[in-house]
């Protein structure tokens, strides 16, 4: 209990960033600097104003200065952080490979929120999220060597080797696959940060896993496209939750798969 504790307050504190990351970011100011103020009065925030979700709710919503409400989409963003690190810790324990996922997935929910309000996916978060996921076995090899459990090197190298391997493997297809679209409908269809989500899907989760969460994605992006009506429908979003469902239920959806074609 204590340990899912721990992990929902780095989520909360990790969601407080990933605020001023989808605030900023986009707009291309810093993300250090000014510090946090208010947006419509302009007056700086003190530290209690910014405690995660605390702070929302005993100001109930509104800046402390100029009473401006205060958009819902920062308590969210933060209780979603915390419950996915909680879930994570969860599945695998307070480790090296929970934080590294976490922060992945963090940087998917940041990327997921700026497309649908921007229609835009900042290069510097999105690949930051390739980089973890492809450094995963690093890190794991970090903790292995401090707790003095380190395993043949070979297991790491592999490791390594095989989520490059299954970045571009993912990455490609995705790029020849946004190609023949284009050819066929005459105009955008995967962009290239789907390509580099689709490179990071590839990295978390390797084959068979990453071609059932591009199906996963597919489906749940399959009824917003058929009701929006020529409108653009942000993928990145589906991507990330199809990869959200496909990573924690990775077990069993294994089992299934090698049940059904052993």
């Amino acid at each position: 209990m204590i340990q899912l504790l721990f992990a929902l307050f780095i989520g909360l504190a990790i969601g407080s960033f990933l605020n001023v990351l989808i605030v900023r970011i986009p707009k291309g100011e810093n993300v250090a600097f000014p510090p946090s103020h208010c947006p419509v009065c302009d007056n700086p925030l003190k530290w209690w104003h910014n405690v995660p979700l605390l702070s929302w709710v005993l100001l109930r919503g509104r800046c402390a200065y100029c009473r401006h409400p205060i958009s819902r989409l920062y308590p969210t963003v933060e209780l979603i952080t915390g419950m996915l690190f909680s879930v994570l810790a969860m599945k695998l324990g307070l480790t090296a490979e929970w934080f590294v996922t976490s922060l992945i997935f963090s940087l998917l929910l940041a990327l997921s929120v700026i497309d649908f309000e921007y229609y835009a996916v900042p290069d510097s978060l999105n690949f930051t999220a390739l980089a973890l996921a492809l450094a995963m076995p690093i890190f794991i090899f970090g903790e292995d060597w401090i707790t003095g459990t380190l395993r043949d090197f070979s297991f790491y190298r592999n490791m390594l080797v095989e989520g490059f391997e299954n970045a571009a493997i993912v990455a490609a297809v995705f790029f020849a696959l946004g190609l023949f679209v284009r050819f066929l409908i005459k105009k955008e269809a995967l962009g290239e940060a789907d390509i580099v989500i689709a490179g990071t899907m590839g990295a978390m989760l390797g084959f068979p896993l990453v071609l059932i969460a591009i199906y996963v994605a597919a489906l749940l992006a399959l009824l917003p496209a058929l009701f929006a009506r020529g409108h653009m429908v942000p993928f990145v979003p589906f991507l990330a939750l199809g990869t959200w469902i496909v990573y924690i239920f990775s077990d069993p959806i294994l089992k299934w798969w090698n049940l059904l074609y052993a």
